[in-house]
């Protein structure tokens, strides 16, 4: 959403939408025990670059997958990727939550 349209919403509303934030604070959310994963395009500082049908990191990544062939972790399939994309685009490979070591050593997409 532009800026200018997120700042014309809240200034209608504010009073709804401060008292959303009074109800909902972060001490009164549940503990999250679950991982994930994230492996991006690129770097916060970067742009992704098309492809000839996909996107530049999406296409390389079908590639290095190769239909489920792929027999590395996740950090693996991320470096992998990011050999074969230019320097101007490099894959973000972040975690979050419960630190998981098996859960980053599992072979990618596999159920």
């Amino acid at each position: 959403m532009p800026l200018d349209v997120n700042l014309r919403i809240y200034s209608a509303h504010k009073e709804f939408y401060d008292n959303l934030q009074k109800i909902n604070l972060p001490s009164s959310y549940p503990e999250i025990k679950a991982s994930a994963i994230l492996i991006s395009g690129c770097q916060d500082n970067q742009y992704s670059l098309d492809g000839a049908t996909n996107g530049l990191f999406t296409g390389t990544l079908k590639q290095i997958w190769n239909t489920g062939q792929f027999a590395g972790n996740y950090r693996r399939l991320r470096d992998e990727i990011a050999r074969i994309m230019p320097p101007s685009q490099t894959p973000n490979y972040y975690t979050t939550g419960v630190p998981s070591p098996e859960f980053e050593a599992q072979t990618p997409f596999k159920w």
